[in-house]
């Protein structure tokens, strides 16, 4: 396998934007920033300095770090490289990543929902 080959690695990162884990990590973001924006403005303590920090410090390397993580193990573990475990050996290693961002994420909205409805 060539691991320099642009195709490969362009269709790596083509399959991760158009996947549904990204999807779902895209939207879980959009909502755990609103329920964020909503908790600082009910608690009067909205800045747009920090939903620029948070996009920063949480949102970008959720995305780009699973990007990484994606790419790499489709570089380590490509699906045929094993025969046939590569293929679900490589998609679990990838989906036990995502697994954890969205337990992050899920926390995070929950967190954000309570302050909402229950106060801090």
């Amino acid at each position: 396998m060539d691991f320099l080959n642009q195709a490969f690695l362009l269709g790596l990162v083509a399959a991760f934007f158009t996947s549904w884990q990204v999807k779902t990590l895209l939207g879980l973001i959009l909502i755990d920033v609103l329920l964020g924006i909503a908790a600082a403005v009910k608690r009067d303590v909205f800045d747009w300095g920090e939903l620029g920090r948070f996009y920063q410090s949480n949102v970008l390397p959720y995305v780009i770090g699973y990007l990484a993580f994606f790419v790499a193990i489709g570089y380590l573990i490509p699906p045929e490289s094993l025969g046939e475990l590569g293929a679900p050996i490589n998609e679990g290693v990838v989906t036990v990543a995502w697994g954890a961002l969205v337990a992050t994420l899920l926390k995070s909205i929950a967190r954000n929902f309570s302050v909402m409805y229950q106060g801090e």
